[in-house]
């Protein structure tokens, strides 16, 4: 059977590819760390918001690994592995935060640890609200995007971008249920080792498929609007036109890659008018 890829510049551009392929049941694999559920800050968000719902093992496992403020000045390690240590058939974590979080840390920590189980416990009240407005209450309380704008960016993945694009899409669901349902889906698929190959053009380096969709090829995202390294971006164009064996697919809107002049012909519309 043919191998299909489709590559793009950015984790972001990956998102509508992860999300139509599981809503249509296309099997699918990400390739390294590509894909935009697998960010850190999506992730990390995604643990608050679960936390809102229901502050499973999982979830505040999530909120503890994630960098805002309520767990930055948690020993994250130690206190991860003594929860889990702890935790038995009748009682998980938020049975220990809340009711022996002496046992949980030295008496150091221990009022950071209060503090981050005092907020967890909040999150609650954004419970019941509309999925978009319960996903912007909770990166609001988070401070997420400040935190997110000191982070440094780059062309593969922007995590402000990435928060913004997470709260775009949880305004197309009523409930917060209903968007971490779907959420869990798209991860839960994403995690396939078969099917059609996801990723960015970096993290498919060295590889190659019969036929590459090279997708998203438009002014701003190669050569992406963050570089300065045109001679950089020019080669992240070389190796994405150099993966298939076979067939190349080159896919763009709006306005195209100057990579892609003299490759596209005009298109005579009517009279002197063209479009290319």
């Amino acid at each position: 059977m043919d191998s299909t890829a489709v590559l793009c510049r950015t984790n972001l551009g990956l998102r509508i590819f992860e999300s139509l392929m599981t809503d249509q049941g296309v099997k699918y694999h990400l390739v390294g760390k590509a894909g935009y559920w697998a960010q850190p800050e999506v992730k990390s968000v995604l643990a608050y918001l679960s936390c809102a719902w229901y502050p499973s093992d999982a979830a505040i496992g999530g909120a503890l690994r994630s960098p805002f403020w309520p767990s930055k000045f948690l020993p994250k390690t130690k206190l991860a592995a003594r929860l889990k240590e702890l935790k038995d058939d009748t009682n998980g974590y938020w049975h220990f935060l809340t009711r022996e979080p002496y046992s949980l840390v030295e008496n150091k920590n221990l009022s950071a640890l209060q503090e981050f189980t005092r907020y967890v416990g909040s999150l609650s009240r954004y419970r019941d609200l509309k999925a978009g407005e319960a996903v912007k209450q909770v990166l609001m309380s988070l401070r997420a995007y400040d935190y997110l704008a000191e982070e440094e960016a780059c062309a593969d993945n922007d995590p402000v971008a990435n928060i913004k694009a997470l709260e775009d899409t949880a305004k197309r669901f009523s409930t917060l249920k209903e968007f971490l349902d779907y959420c869990r889906k798209v991860t839960a698929a994403s995690k396939s080792k078969t099917g059609i190959a996801l990723a960015t053009v970096h993290s498919y380096k060295g590889m190659e498929a019969d036929v590459v969709y090279f997708v998203q090829v438009s002014d701003g995202i190669i050569p992406h609007s963050k570089s300065t390294d045109l001679d950089g971006e020019r080669n992240v164009w070389f190796t994405g036109c150099s993966r298939p064996r076979r067939e190349l697919v080159i896919t763009y809107s709006g306005r195209p890659s100057i990579f892609l002049d003299g490759y596209l012909k005009p298109v005579v519309q009517s009279e002197d008018k063209e479009r290319v």
